[in-house]
């Protein structure tokens, strides 16, 4: 008879076995393979990969970006199924696909219920010719329905690592599965693609070249290998039950992403911010501005801001709303108010908001009028200076909107928003922010628009610079992606997108991420109806945005809410006595450009139409 010892080694010399024959003792995941990689693929008795029924879903290479030494495109080597042959290794449960310039490894190896996929490439010494990357799909997975939060079963699920980690869950009732791509260090593309079969059926693909037909909204990036080098990375496929947490699947992607792009703002205060509006759209009704009277829609109509009069009368009501924003503030417990529109708002949308504090002179004159009213303690003082001291005097932090696109006078009368290359744009923005912070003391901005001519967000590496030559600042980006946590506060929108909290996930590697939730002019039937969750994003450190140029309703729910979260009176952390030193510190400086910046300074100011320069 055999001591327990003995048949203890036994089971484990059976569990070896198995393990060669591609079933893992308590492992779910079944894995077989035939002659060209995996066969057949079921998890929980689900089958979700069977290449006898679709052998179009084996092994294969597509899209390949190949150059000379001169970085042309050599497109006789631009598709991978167009090889000098390839080699199924069933020892080692590897593909080798073979090029005139090298190979391509595709290895699978399973661990428990996690299938692992391993990329080699390697470029001969001589070559002559760089690997950009390759478009490699190891199998396809048809699940039984269309996993949860995938809407539509034509999307691409998943993108680069360069902009958030790479983690894509596919819930599909039975299980999940996390495409991981652990390494953050490269970009890579880990992707689930839709088969074009018209069901729940995607092709793994992970590249290191742009894939075809990405959408526009994600990065573009290649993965070079020069001549002599190897590459290699690897995806893992994780599958478990339903319920079991993303952050425990994926910890060291989450892990490794955020040791990759670390998180370095540092901002306590999450009381509200508020939000003020000092004109309006042009619209029909409004005809005291079609002949000049008022053209930036300020506070409504009645003021003909040609006479003496009217511009007593406007800087007059300027200076009682700022007041009135300073009492609303206080009922609010707020930290701040961001200006959107400063510079009024004289176009239609899309160039309403101007978001150009540093062409106001030229935008709003009117702003720049000096205070004439001899009572005031603010005479002699220029109008948007008069505005700003007395929100910054009662204590309050003070923004604008920002745009990283060119504000334009065009003639005949009307402006447009210019779209600039991302060099001047990260310039520009650099440009409005160091204005508004050295003269009127801006902390907090709101930047708007924040997408290329195509809709993809801004590269988040832009933000890291700005945000680093503004340390005492908060930057809220209107598009952003999951990296933007580590330097700014990105804006949600409750009132147009009902979008009520920051991303849990994101706070799996960024675990003081915050997001700023416009929540003003929402119906107080919906404010109620998603109070729960706002008030558990508040708890959680999120920040609400809520109307302080009038008492908005909502602002009584809003005020409730932060009691409820058991944040209804922070520290101030705002030293008013520090800004108004620094503020006029930095204007006896002369506004010199941040050194990291400078010739992107200069490359704007050579560029396009510069608006001030040209007035």
């Amino acid at each position: 008879m055999h001591s327990p010892l003995r048949i203890t080694r036994i089971r484990r010399a059976i569990c070896v076995s198995l393990l060669a024959a591609s079933t893992l003792c308590h492992a779910q995941l079944l894995v077989t393979y035939g002659t060209k990689g995996i066969d057949r693929l079921t998890y929980n008795g689900v089958v979700l990969a069977d290449t006898s029924r679709f052998q179009q879903e084996r092994i294969h290479i597509g899209h390949m970006k190949v150059t000379d030494r001169s970085g042309h495109v050599l497109t006789t080597d631009g598709w991978g199924e167009s090889n000098q042959g390839t080699n199924w290794d069933a020892a080692s449960k590897t593909e080798t696909y073979n090029f005139r310039w090298g190979t391509i490894k595709i290895q699978f190896s399973q661990k428990s219920d996690a299938l692992e996929i391993n990329i080699s490439e390697w470029n001969r010494p001589n070559s002559g010719v760089i690997l950009d990357g390759a478009s490699v799909y190891p199998l396809a997975l048809h699940f039984p329905t269309l996993p949860r939060g995938f809407v539509n079963a034509s999307y691409p699920q998943g993108g680069s690592n360069t902009s958030a980690p790479s983690v894509t869950v596919a819930d599909f009732g039975a299980g999940q599965v996390v495409d991981v791509a652990p390494d953050a260090s490269k970009p890579l593309y880990s992707m689930l693609w839709p088969t074009g079969t018209g069901d729940a059926a995607y092709s793994v693909l992970i590249s290191t070249t742009t894939p075809d037909n990405l959408p526009e909204f994600l990065p573009r990036h290649d993965r070079p290998v020069l001549p002599g080098q190897t590459d290699s990375f690897r995806i893992a496929l994780r599958f478990a039950s339903r319920g079991v947490a993303t952050n425990t699947l994926a910890a060291d992607a989450y892990s490794n992403w955020s040791l990759q792009y670390p998180a370095t703002m540092k901002w306590t205060d999450r009381r509200v911010i508020g939000t003020a509006y000092l004109a309006t759209s042009p619209t029909a009704d409004q005809p005291d501005s079609a002949d000049g009277a008022n053209p930036r829609h300020y506070l409504g109509a009645g003021m003909d801001l040609r006479t003496p009069e009217g511009q007593r009368l406007f800087q007059s009501r300027i200076l009682t709303k700022a007041a009135e924003i300073v009492r609303n503030l206080k009922k609010l417990s707020a930290q701040g108010v961001i200006t959107w529109d400063i510079e009024g708002q004289q176009y239609p949308h899309n160039t309403s908001y101007v978001c150009a504090p540093d062409q106001i002179a030229k935008a709003a004159p009117e702003m720049e009028s000096v205070i004439t009213d001899t009572a005031s303690r603010y005479v002699g003082k220029k109008l948007d200076d008069a505005y700003f001291s007395i929100l910054r005097d009662a204590g309050f932090r003070v923004g604008v909107c920002v745009r990283p696109q060119r504000f334009t006078l065009l003639p005949g009368g009307s402006a447009q928003q210019v779209q600039l290359s991302a060099k001047d744009a990260e310039a520009d923005m650099l440009r409005k922010i160091r204005y508004a912070h050295d003269r009127w003391g801006a902390t907090l901005f709101y930047l708007d628009s924040t997408v290329e001519q195509n809709g993809r967000p801004l590269d988040a590496a832009m933000f890291q610079r700005l945000a680093a030559a503004f340390p005492d600042s908060l930057l809220i980006p209107e598009q952003s992606t999951p990296r933007h946590y580590a330097y700014t506060a990105p804006f949600k929108s409750f009132l147009f997108h009902n979008e009520t909290a920051t991303d849990a996930d994101v706070r799996s590697y960024y675990p003081n991420a915050f997001s700023c939730i416009l929540v003003n002019d929402a119906e107080a039937k919906r404010l109620l109806q998603s109070r729960a969750a706002l008030v558990a994003a508040v708890a959680a450190g999120d920040i609400l945005m809520a109307h302080a140029d009038y008492w908005d309703p909502a602002n009584t729910s809003i005020v409730t809410m932060y009691e409820g979260a058991g944040r209804s009176r922070g520290a101030q952390d705002h030293d008013v006595k520090r800004l108004r030193s620094s503020v006029k510190n930095a204007t006896g400086r002369g506004g010199s450009p941040v050194p990291l910046i400078e010739s992107s300074l200069q490359a704007v100011e050579g560029s396009h139409h510069d608006v001030v320069a040209s007035q």
